[in-house]
């Protein structure tokens, strides 16, 4: 055979003598070296690799199989995933004779050795084999490395951000079914114990729920910790789950109010019109108050993601034709601190609605967007921009539960703050067009898209804080929308005056004469102008010259050439 005379020839094995002090990876490099010279993992392999595996064995408390299994993964470890194909072609096997020893990695997952992936729905109906790979942790290998053997060494002492880091990843893998149901209740039995220096955890442990519970319990803390979403529906909750079978139970009891965590207390159905919604389902406040007293400085206090900060936005000079430039120096006194607390404070003696909704419209590149950033500037409010397209979901229900949190959010975030921040809908044409009729061809959009545009007409008319929205809408618009805005600003194109003042704020060292030239010439708007001066201005580097007026009138039939094409800037 020729893996035994490559074996003989070198006389490694048989020459060998174990020595308790050898370093782990040495025994590992010996028994992937053993498996490559026997062929894979035959009997030729155990006979010269059994002083090595006893070794590895003694040290991690694994059988002979899982000892086989970690030191392969451990020789065939590159930094990525191994695939339980590249495995099955190492050791010479079979892929289905890899998938027998499942419940071995499974072992070895829970001793914190390894991590198993399922990359599809359920690797039980899959279909195929690839779909399953491992993953090395570094603490192992780093606890390894130095010398910690025992299964205590792999696990750490977390902090209750990074608990939450690996609340999200236990609750992820299930719902993606790259972890199977068994296999993450084991995983989250670990990281309650190993967590138990958490207040969290401590109180979670208290309640002596039972393993079930506990988990959709996580799940949403996990839902409102990282994800920043107040509400959960039951479809949400019923993912964890292999089958609806097994859900149904659970379903039902929250539905008629008896499930466990309703009775005490710990989360709450959620109210629509003022009814109750028995399909989605929030924390109580009391749950919140109780349970992330440790994240109350850095999770309740922190500004929500995406929040621009007044401080750091640039000063930037806008041009605008005088009616637009006297609204928005109306709107800028207006929201100044000391003005807009007086106001607000005498709406509400005298019982009318103390939100400020402003909109801004008109055509692409007029300066919506900046003149909403240099009025939070100007009036030291910081600002939360809303990208609409983020909130469209594949999920029924779920574009309205995102829209709703945004509000929700702000709201919380006006509470918290001395001065309240500006919520920015930018570019909102889509939720602010006219309402569509709901048919058999387009009752689900249609419906959603109306439900979407309900929730934002209620939340404006109910806002205690400052919304400004930008839309390039000029016909289309819902009525009822219009209504709710207390101020509206249209910006127009910039009139040939304007124009000229653009010119020369954006390209300095054009005349007064080219930048009237320009100005009567091109019917640009601010962002169309903004554009060619940055061109001229990599003309400038490129060439080491400063262009003429023909060379800047050259890129201004370019950009004319662009039409509707061109990239909205924000002017």
């Amino acid at each position: 055979m020729q893996g035994t005379k490559e074996l003989d020839k070198t006389n490694r094995i048989q020459e060998h003598e174990v020595n308790q002090k050898t370093d782990f990876f040495t025994h590992i490099n010996e028994i992937g070296n053993i498996a490559k010279q026997a062929g894979g993992i035959n009997d030729l392999f155990y006979e010269f690799a059994m002083p090595h595996l006893e070794f590895i064995q003694n040290r991690l408390s694994t059988n002979q199989i899982q000892t086989v299994l970690f030191a392969c993964l451990i020789y065939l470890y590159n930094g990525d995933k191994i695939t339980i194909t590249r495995l099955a072609n190492f050791m010479n096997y079979a892929v289905f004779k890899v998938l027998v020893y499942l419940d071995e990695f499974e072992i070895l997952e829970q001793k914190r050795l390894l991590h198993i992936k399922r990359e599809k729905e359920d690797y039980r109906y899959s279909g195929g084999h690839e779909q399953i790979s491992f993953e090395l942790r570094f603490t192992t290998i780093d606890a390894l490395r130095k010398g910690y053997y025992s299964e205590s060494a792999f696990s750490q002492q977390l902090s209750i951000e990074k608990f939450f880091v690996q609340v999200e990843r236990l609750c992820e893998e299930r719902v993606q079914r790259r972890q199977s149901y068994p296999n993450t209740i084991k995983n989250m039995r670990n990281l309650l114990k190993d967590n138990e220096h958490l207040l969290f955890v401590k109180k979670v442990k208290a309640l002596g729920f039972n393993d079930d519970t506990t988990l959709v319990l996580l799940r949403f803390f996990h839902y409102m910790v990282n994800m920043d979403l107040s509400e959960m529906a039951l479809y949400h909750l019923e993912a964890i789950y292999d089958h609806s079978s097994e859900f149904a139970p659970v379903r039902r009891l929250l539905q008629n109010g008896n499930y466990i965590l309703l009775t005490e207390e710990l989360i709450e159905s959620t109210c629509s019109d003022g009814m109750s919604d028995t399909e989605n389902f929030r924390l109580t406040d009391a749950a919140k108050d109780e349970f992330l007293v440790e994240l109350e400085e850095s999770f309740f206090n922190k500004m929500p993601k995406g929040m621009k900060l007044h401080s750091s936005i640039a000063e930037k000079n806008l041009f605008y034709p005088e009616k637009t430039q006297q609204a928005i120096n109306e709107l800028c006194s207006l929201l100044q601190s000391g003005y807009f607390d007086d106001i607000q404070k005498r709406l509400s003696e005298n019982g009318m609605r103390t939100g400020f909704a402003c909109l801004f419209s008109g055509n692409p590149g007029t300066g919506k967007t900046e003149t909403a950033h240099q009025i939070a500037r100007l009036t030291g409010r910081d600002i939360m921009p809303v990208d609409i397209s983020g909130t469209k979901s594949k999920w029924y229900g779920d574009s309205e539960k995102m829209i709703k949190g945004i509000f929700d959010k702000y709201c919380s975030c006006v509470k918290r703050c001395d001065t309240a921040p500006i919520l920015l809908f930018n570019e909102a044409d889509a939720v602010f067009s006219k309402r569509r009729l709901i048919g058999k061809n387009n009752n689900g959009p249609a419906q959603t898209e109306n439900a979407i545009q309900n929730i934002i007409l209620n939340e404006i008319e109910n806002l205690n804080g400052i919304l400004i929205a930008t839309t390039n809408l000029t016909n289309n618009f819902d009525s009822a929308f219009e209504r709710r805005f207390l101020y509206k600003i249209e910006f127009e194109k910039p009139d040939i005056q304007t124009r000229k003042e653009i010119w020369r704020s954006l390209i300095t060292f054009l005349s007064c004469e080219d930048a009237c030239t320009l100005a009567s010439r091109f019917d640009f708007s601010g962002g169309q102008i903004e554009n060619i001066s940055r061109k001229s201005t990599v003309h400038q580097v490129l060439s080491g010259k400063v262009p003429a007026l023909e060379d800047i009138i050259k890129l201004c039939n370019t950009e004319c050439l662009t039409g509707e094409t061109m990239r909205k800037i924000g002017f």
